[in-house]
């Protein structure tokens, strides 16, 4: 009795489209048939077209805001290449989702790339995210005067790497921006119309205490150059500390002081005005403040207006 070998056969199944139906026949179901055989497509292109559009919206949006801080071209087409590429890469997850490839197997080479790229280019695009961050927050914009951390000066640029500020001396440093989310910024620029308000109530306090008409006077002419700017012009209020050592008659120097904040009066937009700010060890620290329309009168006046205040100070104790 003979025995047949058993051959093993895979079962292969295949997938097969039904026939479309008679167009004769069943109309509706013939364009329906087709509609259903194109529909990933459509949706395909849907999307893609509705990503188009929000690519130039945003992209659209994010150079005007650009312009508006005064950014270089270099940096705003940076930024923009940034987001034409992630722009990219979502157009290409929507195709591939669309024809049902392994999404999971791109995302994890995509990731894996990404990791190797970080760590060999860590600090560079640690400092590209800094300058991004600066861009969103806008701590500063351009022609401002700040202090960040102990650099301080007019901005003259902002990048994706780094921020140019022209310091007091008028040499240029440029800043990496991972060093200005680190640090302390302080940003002199104020609104006019804040300062008006400020002056205004100012007066108002000192109509209660009973002071001089003078000092009053002197801030009213005050608010009329203010107001004199423009209604969304902004100034700078910059403030710096003088340490009086305690050996000198602190009184003496009050009144020097009160005598060269009134001959710098028509210098700036407002008389300068001082307090006592702390009191260390041997000494007392006295803050200034002085309001100007330009941040270059900063970098050229500060100096001129420490010295004359520093004039007795100079001639030694009393």
């Amino acid at each position: 009795m003979g025995f047949t070998p058993l051959r093993d056969t895979a079962m292969q199944t295949t997938t097969t489209l039904p026939p479309p139906p008679d167009p004769f026949g069943d109309p509706l179901g013939y364009i329906l048939y087709y509609i259903n055989l194109l529909l990933p497509f459509i949706m395909i292109l849907v999307s893609l077209l509705i990503l188009l559009t929000f690519y130039f919206i945003i992209t659209r949006l994010i150079k005007r805001s650009l312009t508006s801080i005064g950014m270089g071209i270099e940096a705003a087409t940076g930024i923009v290449l940034v987001l034409r590429l992630v722009f990219f890469m979502a157009g290409i997850m929507i195709v591939l989702s669309g024809f049902q490839a392994d999404v999971a197997a791109l995302l994890s080479l995509t990731a894996i790339f990404g990791t190797a790229l970080g760590l060999a280019f860590s600090q560079a695009l640690g400092n590209v995210v800094s300058g991004l961050y600066v861009l969103a927050a806008r701590p500063f914009r351009v022609g401002d005067y700040v202090r960040v951390g102990n650099v301080e000066g007019i901005v003259r640029e902002i990048t994706l790497n780094y921020t140019r500020i022209l310091l007091a001396d008028e040499t240029r440093q440029l800043l990496p921006n991972n060093k200005v989310v680190s640090s302390e910024v302080t940003n002199f620029r104020v609104a006019v119309a804040d300062l008006i308000r400020d002056k205004e109530e100012q007066i108002e306090e000192i109509k209660e205490e009973r002071r001089m008409k003078a000092y009053i006077r002197s801030i009213d002419e005050a608010i009329d150059k203010l107001r004199h700017m423009a209604g969304d012009a902004n100034a700078f209020r910059y403030t710096f500390d003088l340490n009086i050592h305690m050996s000198y008659n602190q009184k003496e120097m009050q009144r020097h002081f009160e005598k060269v904040c009134k001959d710098y009066e028509t210098v700036f937009l407002a008389r300068p005005t001082f307090q006592i700010w702390a009191k260390p060890v041997a000494a007392v620290t006295y803050r200034f403040t002085y309001v100007v329309d330009d941040p270059m009168m900063i970098i050229k006046k500060t100096s001129d207006f420490m010295e004359d205040l520093l004039e007795y100070y100079l001639e030694g104790p009393k």
